[in-house]
């Protein structure tokens, strides 16, 4: 563990840094915590600084691809956007995404990002973007965030929620616009804003595995500003929001995965990762919020 931690120090001084940089935090960022207990919404004062990094992607493509849950099997999955890196596909790996172009604002995030098509009465809705969060919050401790290990993969949200048994609305939530608290569900209508399906990862992992036969007990939430020991390696919080613009009813939205209760993503770490790192310090560590924008994105 030493090891890796002053490996990832290394790397992280060796990079300039990508994209503006500006020492307020927004208030609609700064709001939400994270809480081990998964019933309970998150605590709002774990930390006492707070950095924020942002990453603006676009849709790059369709599959009924999951290279996590279905690896080398084209076609078994749901179908998925996928945001980022422009080859994802069954047969990824962590090689084989390394260097791909992206669709994301920053040049070095060569990450995947991915999450179940959005339907309207039936027909797909292209996606307008995804805003893609890595933040301090949950951890009390911001200098000892750790950028994601190359190749950790993480699934966050349930394919399997339904309306009697839903997920945590500080998990997976619904919403108008930009920000951080939603619904269960879709509103009745977005009429000025883009409808937002918002997923939050876990922030903290084991220190061993970059991924886990359910692809999710290798990471945990924090609680109470820090890790538990069974995962004692902080991580960005990361919380994804695709948007979608829609107009009019919203009574005929779904989920390629089910019903709307079923949100849930996918991110595979294919970042560059001595760009990635030095993110992490320069933003995260040193309590900075590092702005982008969608103009930024190619």
């Amino acid at each position: 563990m030493k090891k890796y931690v002053a490996a990832l120090a290394a790397a992280g001084m060796a990079v300039g840094l990508a994209g503006t940089t500006s020492q307020a935090a927004p208030a609609a960022e700064n709001k939400s915590g994270l809480a081990g207990n998964t019933s309970q919404p998150p605590s709002a004062a774990a930390a006492s600084n707070f950095g924020s990094m942002l990453v603006v992607c676009k849709s790059s493509h369709t599959k009924t691809d999951d290279p996590i849950v279905f690896p080398d099997q084209p076609g078994a999955a749901h179908r998925h956007d996928f945001f980022g890196n422009t080859s994802t596909d069954a047969f990824s790996t962590t090689a084989s995404l390394l260097g791909k172009p992206t669709t994301c604002s920053r040049p070095g995030d060569t990450a995947a990002y991915w999450t179940p098509t959005l339907l309207n009465n039936g027909r797909r809705v292209a996606p307008d973007r995804l805003i893609a969060y890595y933040r301090t919050t949950g951890i009390r401790d911001i200098a000892s965030i750790r950028p994601f290990p190359r190749g950790l993969k993480m699934i966050a949200g349930s394919s399997s929620a339904t309306a009697s048994n839903p997920q945590p609305t500080w998990i997976t939530n619904w919403h108008c616009g930009d920000g951080v608290e939603g619904q269960a569900s879709p509103p009745a209508s977005c009429p000025d804003k883009a409808l937002t399906l918002r997923i939050q990862f876990p922030n903290c992992w084991d220190g061993v595995h970059k991924n886990s036969t359910d692809h999710k007990s290798h990471m945990a939430y924090a609680s109470q500003g820090g890790c538990p020991a069974s995962h004692p390696v902080p991580v960005p919080t990361l919380a994804l929001n695709f948007r979608w613009k829609i107009s009019g009813s919203l009574d005929g939205v779904r989920l390629s995965s089910g019903g709307v209760y079923s949100g849930h993503a996918d991110f595979w770490n294919s970042w560059k990762q001595r760009t990635l790192a030095r993110l992490v310090q320069d933003c995260l560590n040193a309590g900075k919020v590092c702005s982008s924008s969608i103009e930024d994105a190619p």
